[in-house]
């Protein structure tokens, strides 16, 4: 289980990932209908996963985006929008999030929702090996203390 943020300007959009995710035991733990918003929730919540349209009112989710990274490098991040220009769809991604997902969304259609999913857990992956290889280079440095100690 994962704690999400959803940001998109439609209220629909929000409401129908917000149902999907929880349905499949994430936790969504804010919503936001903007890139200002998305940067000051991330702030606020330190997710484990913001999800970001791309076109949006007032800040877009690529500006959301790099300001995200620049205060958190660490973060995860998944696109979703309507948009298809590659262009700014590499540049997200060269940014560092984790993939793209197209609009529309299919909640209906299994094929659709198995895909979104497995976006989702590829995403959140990324996170349990870097914690992973955090955790072990811990645990190799402090044994070395210790064995330096005796």
């Amino acid at each position: 289980m994962a704690n999400i943020i959803v940001v998109d300007d439609s209220a629909f959009l929000v409401k129908q990932i917000v149902a999907f995710l929880e349905s499949n035991n994430h936790h969504v733990i804010a919503t936001g209908k903007n890139g200002i918003e998305a940067v000051d929730l991330y702030r606020e919540h330190k997710p484990d996963l913001i999800t970001l349209d791309i076109t949006m009112p007032n800040k877009s989710g690529a500006d959301a985006l790099k300001d995200i990274f620049q205060e958190f490098p660490e973060a995860i991040a998944l696109m979703i929008s309507a948009l298809k220009d590659k262009g700014i769809i590499r540049d997200c991604i060269d940014l560092g999030a984790k993939g793209y997902v197209e609009k529309p969304l299919k909640f209906k259609d299994d094929e659709f929702c198995e895909e979104f999913l497995e976006n989702i857990e590829d995403a959140l992956e990324v996170t349990k090996r870097s914690f992973k290889k955090k955790f072990s280079r811990m645990i190799k440095s402090s044994s070395l203390c210790l064995r330096s100690l005796f």
